[in-house]
């Protein structure tokens, strides 16, 4: 049973690490107007945003998680795709940039946490209601 709740954390780690790196390279492909960013700058930001979403969702309490999560994965993700501008050569972006990559982690946050964040929480090998 043990391995199973590993399992479970390493796949919400992945799932929140690939769709860190996807809202960061989407907002770069699409809206070049707003700033340059390419594939590396976009695994690095991203790698950095899920490490510290991840951190703050086994620190902050479940039952507000889902609304405290929503808000500092959204304030998180834009101070450090706007501080990308200061560490990360070649790297160009606007403070528009940045709220909109802030606001596309967030909304992918919403999926996060229906999907592992609250059931984490289910006991594992007990059937749960659904199934």
């Amino acid at each position: 049973m043990e391995v199973f709740a590993v399992n479970r954390h390493l796949l919400a780690f992945v799932v929140k690490l690939g769709s860190m790196i996807a809202a960061v390279y989407f907002i770069a492909l699409f809206f070049p107007l707003w700033g340059q960013a390419n594939l590396f700058h976009a695994i690095i930001l991203g790698l950095i945003i899920a490490v510290l979403g991840y951190v703050a969702d086994l620190i902050i309490p479940r039952a507000l998680n889902q609304i405290v999560a929503v808000a500092v994965d959204l304030v998180l993700a834009a101070l450090v795709v706007f501080a990308g501008n200061y560490f990360l050569p070649g790297m160009n972006v606007s403070w528009t940039f940045a709220w909109f990559v802030g606001l596309l982690v967030a909304g992918i946050e919403i999926f996060y946490h229906n999907q592992f964040v609250r059931k984490s929480n289910e006991p594992v090998g007990e059937p749960g209601p659904d199934r």
